[in-house]
């Protein structure tokens, strides 16, 4: 009797999903038609294919449907409104031009959604995810509005593979990715360019991942953390050819910051305005004015196996900045490899120091009274 109450249980359940997937219908609307009303008459687990034209609406997705658009439908949302609300979980929307004015384009106000392989474009947000979690934006071309994608306190979304560009129209503090009040985000794979102030930038954000994003040509900064945004891990980024810095630190703390390229900003990788606490390590940062700058009060940081080619100044430390320590570090062939005006910052571990071009038996770092005790030649090829 066991055995067939167990057969039993199995049939029955197999039973109720052979039923969910009859049950799952596929709506198809067309130029002249609405998808708002396709959306309404829709049941959760419904397919809405939309045909290429455009649709000039604002929709709400109250459901969890899979909204698709074939042959990339244009969605204009007009002035009134943003033109996509996703106000139900574990929908998505896919394959879509959307356009709105002064608005945001795609605005998340719910759980597990998918927004992926959509054009957004003339926008105040782009994307906003807003009070949402575990979201996942990929594959979007978000362009030509005035931020990107916004997360505000928005926690542990995937922001992935985007290409975020040319995100700076009518308005100051533009940005390309933007987080507020948030935590456990994963931003990575995206290509940013050219995004107005800063292409991705955090403020009072905590434990996210910033890993292997392109950033360049920024009026500011390429990766910008501020206001205690403390606690990130900042990976493997790309950042190029920015106005002032490829990664800077205003007020934050205890972030890892590893396996950067910083090539071509006046500084490569600036730490300010006590930040503290935080660990420069396996950092690359190449024709720079200055590689790594620490100033105002940033200090007990850790600079360790660093390489710094052919900047202005390899390693720049101003005379607020104290209590240091850098060690392990590879300076070759900058204009000046090393330059201290803090107070007790520490040039050695007590058995590493650095690797110079230009070594002598001690190295007494230029501009105050540091000293590297256990200097190392650096072997140039």
């Amino acid at each position: 009797m066991k055995h067939g109450a167990e057969c039993l249980a199995a049939l029955a359940a197999a039973v109720i999903i052979i039923s969910s997937s009859v049950l799952a219908a596929t709506i198809t609307v067309a130029p002249g038609e609405s998808i708002q009303a396709a959306i309404d008459e829709a049941e959760t687990g419904d397919t809405i294919f939309v045909e290429s034209g455009i649709y000039r609406e604002s929709l709400n997705i109250s459901k969890s449907i899979n909204l698709v658009g074939s042959g990339r439908p244009v969605l204009d949302g007009g002035a009134m409104s943003s033109a996509v609300l996703l106000s139900a979980g574990r929908a998505s929307i896919s394959g879509f031009d959307v356009r709105t004015t002064r608005h945001t384009g795609i605005y998340v106000i719910s759980e597990s959604n998918l927004i992926e392989n959509n054009t957004v474009s003339g926008c105040l947000d782009g994307i906003r995810l807003d009070h949402s979690r575990s979201n996942n934006v990929s594959r979007n071309n978000v362009n030509n509005n005035t931020n990107g994608i916004t997360l505000y306190s928005a926690d542990r979304n995937t922001i992935d593979s985007n290409i975020v560009r040319d995100n700076y129209i009518n308005e100051e503090s533009d940005c390309g990715i933007f987080l507020a009040y948030c935590q456990g985000n994963l931003i990575e794979n995206n290509d940013l360019s050219n995004n107005g102030d800063t292409s991705l930038s955090l403020r009072s954000s905590s434990s996210n991942t910033l890993r292997e994003n392109r950033i360049n040509n920024n009026d500011w900064y390429g990766i910008c953390l501020s206001d205690s945004s403390n606690g990130n891990v900042i990976e493997g980024n790309q950042v190029l050819q920015n106005g002032d810095s490829g990664i800077y630190l205003d007020s934050s703390r205890e972030n890892n910051i590893r396996e950067n390229l910083a090539l071509d900003n006046p500084r490569g990788i600036y730490l300010a305005y006590d930040s503290n606490d935080n660990l420069l390590q396996d950092n690359n940062v190449t024709l720079n004015e200055k590689g790594l700058h620490l100033a105002t009060h940033s200090s007990n940081n850790t600079v360790q196996n660093n390489t710094a080619v052919k900047n202005g100044f390899g390693i720049y430390l101003s005379f607020s900045s104290g209590w240091n320590l850098l060690f392990s570090n590879h300076l070759i062939d900058n204009g000046i490899n090393a330059y201290d005006l803090g107070q007790n910052n520490r040039w050695d571990n007590g058995t590493l120091g650095n690797y110079y071009s230009d070594l002598g038996r001690i190295f007494y770092v230029p501009g105050g009274t540091g000293v590297d005790r256990h200097p190392m030649a650096e072997l140039l090829s």
